[in-house]
């Protein structure tokens, strides 16, 4: 009798837009898209392997000299960073903005903020449903895709397919920037 595998050969985690990276035994994976039953999807291309540096049998460290190349390695990140996305001003009260930063990879990615008498938000603007970016109408936020709707004061989806609210991230203002957690 064969028994189904039970070891995963990608991430579980299911990719949510393009250029996301995770790491899983071993390989860091990147969001791609590819064809699923003649449509495109996002998926997890075939990964790459993490070099993990070997100790040396040496109890000394020796120092490499300067002047040769070094092999350059993609940095992990494994930490949130503050990304200055705006200034102030370009947010006024009772407002929704869009604005484009490059994230912690190092990648653009469009972020939402929106200003009400009370506070200050900010989204992900990277729709939950198949990664497409939600742009700002009368009716909400929407994503141009599908025509998913998510509720500008929370990020909430008002209507389908997306299944999950934008993702909210921690805010702040400082010396008239706004900074976003990322």
């Amino acid at each position: 009798m064969a028994l189904p595998a039970f070891a995963a050969l990608t991430p579980p985690v299911k990719p949510r837009f393009l250029g996301q990276t995770t790491v899983f035994k071993g390989k860091r994976y990147t969001c791609i898209k590819g064809k699923s039953k003649g449509k495109t999807v996002l998926i997890w291309d075939s990964g790459k392997a993490i070099a993990i540096a070997s100790p040396s049998a040496s109890r000394t460290p020796t120092p490499s000299p300067s002047s040769s190349p070094t092999a350059s390695r993609e940095p992990i990140v494994t930490s949130k960073i503050e990304i200055p996305v705006a200034k102030s001003s370009d947010v006024p009260n009772n407002s929704t903005k869009s604005f484009v930063a490059k994230n912690r990879y190092g990648n653009e990615t469009t972020y939402i903020l929106v200003r009400n008498s009370e506070n200050l938000i900010a989204m992900d603007a990277t729709c939950p449903h198949k990664g497409c970016i939600v742009g700002i109408a009368p009716e909400g936020l929407l994503c141009p895709c599908h025509s998913a709707l998510f509720d500008p004061k929370n990020g909430a989806v008002l209507r389908g397919p997306a299944s999950y609210a934008l993702d909210r991230l921690t805010v702040r203002e400082v010396d008239n920037v706004i900074y976003i957690t990322d």
